[in-house]
């Protein structure tokens, strides 16, 4: 008796808890339905942040090709993005270059990632333009509802990110983009001696313009290649860093 109580009970707990993150799940998609224009707006007026939104994703993708799935993340913005995920300063240096010239090769395929963020917002779009569908159908609020939404989100949502991706938030045209520098900052909210063995986000920081990190490069991809680009560490000191200085 006592065990069928019990799994009673567990039974009970994790339903509600489903029903409980299905509507939440649910009223978060529908925000992001009447707040993702905006921000696609805001994205499509910034050629340059989509632009480094695309030699981001290219520059996961180059490292990803030389050592297979990782962890790393990535932030783009107007000025430039920012990797984290326990990659060095010399690889995301030498793999920006890389997907700087692969993207200016042409290859724009680079500049689309599975991972990226854009996929959540595809998917809560799915989720809620198929749940009010559904409920417009059937005259009322049902669990049908809430389930073809989901399931919808699990099918379209990764499908819709493409396309979003290559149209709306990653620009793979990059023209005359540049790296000016690539920075390491410190690990935010660590603190004493862990916090100089973690090695903290990398900072690439680019430009629109002529520069020496724009001229094409004429030794095979896989070969380092001298540049003007500087990673900083927080403590000054210079070391090398293949074909890069760091200061």
């Amino acid at each position: 008796m006592i065990l069928f109580f019990l799994a009673f009970a567990a039974f009970f707990f994790v339903a509600l808890l489903v029903l409980i993150s299905t509507i939440g799940i649910t009223l978060a998609s529908l925000v992001t339905l009447f707040s993702a224009p905006a921000q696609f707006r805001r994205i499509l007026r910034d050629r340059q942040l989509r632009r480094n939104h695309a030699l981001e994703h290219a520059t996961i993708n180059v490292i990803e090709e030389r050592y297979g799935p990782s962890r790393l993340a990535g932030l783009a913005d107007h000025d430039g993005f920012t990797i984290q995920g326990g990659a060095t300063p010399d690889l995301v240096a030498s793999a920006t270059q890389e997907a700087l010239d692969r993207l200016r090769a042409g290859e724009r395929k680079l500049a689309i990632h599975p991972r990226c963020g854009t996929s959540l917002i595809a998917a809560q779009l799915v989720l809620a333009i198929v749940f009010l569908a559904t409920v417009v159908l059937l005259h009322q609020l049902s669990w049908i509802a809430f389930a073809a939404g989901l399931l919808a989100a699990i099918v379209l949502g990764p499908r819709l990110s493409l396309i979003l991706q290559r149209f709306i938030t990653t620009d793979a045209r990059i023209g005359d983009l540049s790296i000016t520098s690539v920075e390491v900052t410190r690990p935010v909210g660590k603190m004493g001696l862990f916090s100089m063995v973690v090695l903290g986000p990398i900072c690439v920081h680019t430009a629109q313009g002529s520069g020496p990190a724009t001229r094409k490069r004429t030794e095979p991809r896989a070969k380092p290649v001298q540049g003007d680009v500087t990673l900083i560490t927080g403590d000054r000191e210079e070391i090398p860093a293949g074909g890069y200085r760091v200061r």
